[in-house]
Order: structure tokens, then sequence, then C-alpha cells
């Protein structure tokens, strides 16, 4: 049973982090739309002047450049003491006022932009909640064969709140830093080819440093400022190299039916 628990659980734990993905955009629009609707109503929404013009052309450029055909939705929000961020599933995109001072510009905003918004073309919120799955299968697997075992309740409890602990750090979060690396990559790519300035993306996580953090990098679910500062500064030449040429997918598919005549 032990040999049995120990297998079970090691294929479950690397299936978790191997960026698996149970849910379609279909199944996470309903999911999208209500959560969009709840988390932009906390906040009054911004309608008009220089930096609502300012976040619906970045909006715009991005989406283009990231070439999904998403129901894409872009709001400013009243917030000015919330440097933050996000775009859910599908592309539904707010930006909250109190990161604009750290953007700077338009290129630092679609730095922040591009980088929420490959979260969602990377479908990172139905790989989120695939692991965040497995992981709930993998500690009931592992109470059963316990459970089984020869062991007070109490030892047991507490072996099973180690073992959480453990799971938490060993792959929950560490996956999570996964998806934000990704995010800071691909976020350069959509801000090349919608024709922003990358240079401008080191520069906001510098200054988003200065504001500070709770705890060391490896107990966070994001990676260190100025850690990706530093990636990104080394990574923007052969990113802009790979990026020239880059055609949308419709553009493509022009080309390629008109060969075929």
């Amino acid at each position: 049973m032990r040999k049995f628990v120990r297998l079970s659980v090691l294929s479950l734990l690397l299936l978790s982090g191997c960026g698996l993905n149970f849910y379609t955009d279909e199944q996470l629009e309903p999911l999208s739309v209500q959560a969009y609707q709840q988390a932009t109503a906390e906040y009054p929404e911004v309608t008009s002047g220089a930096e609502y013009e300012m976040v619906q052309e970045v909006a715009r450029r991005i989406a283009a450049a990231a070439d999904e055909n998403f129901p894409w939705q872009a709001k400013l929000l009243k917030a000015d003491n919330v440097p933050n961020a996000f775009c859910l599933p599908n592309g539904r995109i707010a930006i909250y006022t109190g990161i604009l001072p750290l953007t700077k510009n338009i290129d630092g905003l679609a730095a922040v932009m591009g980088h929420e918004v490959a979260h969602a073309t990377q479908r990172h919120g139905g790989k989120r909640m695939t692991s965040n799955q497995l992981n709930g299968v993998t500690m009931a697997v592992i109470d059963a064969g316990l459970g089984s075992a020869e062991m007070e309740s109490e030892t047991r409890a507490q072996l099973m709140g180690a073992i959480g602990v453990i799971g938490q750090y060993a792959v929950t979060l560490p996956y999570s830093r996964g998806h934000e690396t990704e995010a800071d990559i691909w976020g350069i790519r959509y801000a090349i080819r919608a024709g922003f300035n990358p240079n401008e993306a080191p520069k906001v996580w510098e200054r988003m440093a200065e504001l500070g953090s709770s705890g060391p990098e490896w107990m966070s679910t994001h990676p260190d400022p100025l850690e990706r500062a530093k990636m990104l500064r080394k990574m923007i030449p052969r990113i802009v190299q790979e990026e020239k040429g880059w055609s949308p997918k419709s553009s493509k598919q022009t080309k390629s039916s008109q060969a075929g005549r």
C-alpha cells in the first residue's frame, strides 16, 4: 500500500506541474464574464480623457499582436492607491490608475498589459485550475494511504499538514513563478509586434522593486522584480530578432490561399 501511495503521489505531482489544462476557453467564458463584472465594479470606471485613450490604444494594439480570437475588453479603473492590472481568460483587461505612475508612458503600459494578456493567451487560468485540482486529488490519495496504515489520527494530521506545506513550496508556488516568467517573455513579444519600445519593460520592474516586498523570492508567487528586469534586458535583443517579419495568422492564411490559386 505504501508503495502504491508513493507512486500515485509522484504521478499526480508530475502531472500537476507539467502545464496540463482541463478547461476550454468556452468553459471558462462564463467564469471570466462574472469575475470581470465583479472586479471592475469595485472602483469607478474612467471612460474619457488622455489616460483612457492611452489604455484603449495599447489594448487594441496588444490584442492585435496577441492574435487571438477573444472577445477583448479593456477598462481603466479609478484606483490611485492600487498599482495593479490584470487580464482574465478570453481577454478581459483591467488597468488601475495606481499603476500608471509606475509605467510612466505608453511603452511602459504596453509592457505591463502585454504581460497580463500573456496570462490569458497562454491559458494560465485554466492550467492553474487544473494544477489545483490535481493537487487536491494528490492530498486525497495521501490521506487514504495513511488512513490504511497503522498510524494515530493526530500523527496523521500532523504529517498531512507538513506534506501540504511542502507541496505548496515545492510544486504550487514555483509553478506560479513559471507562469510569471512565461508571461514576461510573451508580453515582450506582444509589445514588439505592436510597435512599442520593449526596453521600457525592465525599467517598469525596477520601479516596482522600489515598492518593496513582503518576503524572499523563493517564497513568493512572483519572481523578484530586479531579477525580472535583469532577465528581460538580457533576452530583449534576441526576442527582437526572433520577432522580425512577424505577421498575424489571418495574414498568413490569406497568403497561403493566394499561393494555392
